[in-house]
């Protein structure tokens, strides 16, 4: 009689549990994504080479192509992610506030300025500024699913604000362009060079400045200092 393998056997140990560090396949995807932004932030994008975010990611090179088949579908796919879909939150979040459009706009900034404050987002838009314009392909997919969709949803909000009385009639898009601007180069000069500033601003006193700034343009009546906004209402 042949004996049954015995569950010490090097069968039975093969089918036991995976160790505890082992990552699961599906986290692998967004572990990836997480190692390109920070991969793209550090090099840029045209000396970013797959190996250098399968290295980041933890895993070999072959892994990294099961899920993103080129340098470009992973640019994209990270953008998607981890841009975009800020976006389409902050879209959600406008959609369903029942305030002022004044009140909206304030809170919005907010979101979105301490969003682009992020250390790996300041350096993402320091490389769409100095690199996709060498890249027309991906200067067009970053213009029309990051910066036209930020300016679209802004527009809303001043139109909102407009028709509401609250804001002046403006003679053209400059304002919602404006906005942008505002946002992404304040929070690259806070993260960027706040420690070489002898009279730099806390992060707190920025983002009051810009929304003062801001909303000052575009109200249909004078005010007051402002306040950096306390938490939304949820939807």
């Amino acid at each position: 009689m042949v004996p049954s393998p015995s569950p010490t056997t090097p069968h039975s140990h093969r089918s036991a549990t995976p160790p505890r560090w082992q990552r699961r396949p599906e986290s692998r995807p967004e572990e990836i994504l997480d190692a390109a932004q920070r991969a793209f932030g550090e090099f840029g994008y045209a000396r970013t080479k797959l190996e250098d975010v399968a290295r980041l990611a933890g895993v070999c090179k072959g892994t990294l192509y099961l899920y993103f088949e080129s340098k470009e579908f992973l640019f994209r796919a990270m953008v998607r992610a981890k841009v975009v879909t800020a976006l389409a939150e902050a879209e959600a979040f406008a959609r369903s506030y029942p305030g002022p459009a004044e009140e909206l706009l304030r809170h919005l900034v907010t979101r979105m300025y301490q969003r682009l404050r992020q250390e790996p987002m300041v350096r993402i838009t320091r490389l769409v500024q100095a690199e996709l314009g060498n890249f027309p392909e991906l200067a067009q997919f970053y213009f029309e699913e990051v910066i036209l969709r930020a300016r679209r949803l802004i527009e809303q909000i001043l139109r909102r604000g407009t028709d509401t009385g609250e804001f002046r009639t403006l003679a053209h898009g400059f304002a919602a362009r404006g906005l942008a601007s505002l946002m992404v180069h304040t929070a690259q000069v806070q993260c960027l060079f706040h420690h070489l500033d002898p009279d730099a601003l806390s992060d707190e006193q920025a983002l009051e400045g810009l929304i003062d700034l801001y909303l000052n343009g575009v109200l249909a009546r004078p005010m007051g200092p402002l306040a950096v906004p306390a938490a939304p209402p949820r939807p």
